[in-house]
């Protein structure tokens, strides 16, 4: 099998674990970019069904088969403001396969200033067939009064069950091309305050 992918999202895969890292400059300054990074990590936290009005769009792919091959029902969510700690209520659906029923995941957000340059950091602490670790680095740097970097650095150590499931292709399908659009989604948010999939990821799978 060969997948061809028009992304800027590069991928390793070490000691059963997936590193992903997507980069992109957006034309805003850095006050604007920090605000978008924190809208997301605080729906994320409390609120993630509202994702799905800016950061989530155009990450559905209905029909095919690879893309949708894990589905999340958000069921209830908890929040401390003052910690940056929080946790949500998931049924993980794997078509064909089982579904996991009430799963919790907790989320705890820390930030650090490095030589200047603001690292968002979200760790997930989940232990089970589901996932073993998982963390998110936002790391934002100033490149001019009106143009700042963006990095979305991500980690995922999958449970037993998924880590048998979730292959390599799997993740491809899954995963990076919607971490892509996410990463994009953020640049759009902070150029013009809404997100109209102007940078949309285009993938063409080829299958064996």
């Amino acid at each position: 099998m060969k997948i061809l992918m028009i992304l800027a999202v590069f991928t390793t895969y070490s000691h059963f674990t997936y590193h992903s890292e997507s980069e992109t400059t957006i034309d805003a300054p850095l006050a604007t970019v920090n605000k978008v990074v924190d809208d997301f990590i605080y729906d994320m936290q409390t609120d993630i069904n509202n994702l799905g009005t800016w950061a989530f769009k155009c990450t559905e792919d209905e029909g095919d088969e690879d893309k949708d091959a894990i589905a999340l029902v958000y069921k209830d969510t908890y929040y401390d403001a003052a910690r940056k700690y929080g946790y949500i209520i998931v049924d993980v659906k794997v078509p064909g396969l089982r579904t996991f029923k009430n799963m919790k995941i907790s989320s705890l957000q820390t930030d650090t200033i490095i030589d200047g340059v603001r690292h968002a950091r979200v760790d997930i602490d989940y232990s089970g067939s589901l996932l073993k670790m998982a963390n998110g680095t936002f790391i934002v740097k100033q490149i001019s009064d009106n143009q700042t970097s963006l990095t979305l650095d991500l980690n995922v150590r999958f449970g037993f069950f998924f880590g048998l499931f979730v292959t390599r292709r799997v993740y491809r399908n899954v995963l990076e091309w919607r971490l892509q659009q996410i990463v994009n989604n953020i640049r759009e948010q902070a150029e013009t305050g809404e997100v109209n999939c102007k940078y949309r990821v285009k993938a063409e799978i080829i299958r064996e």
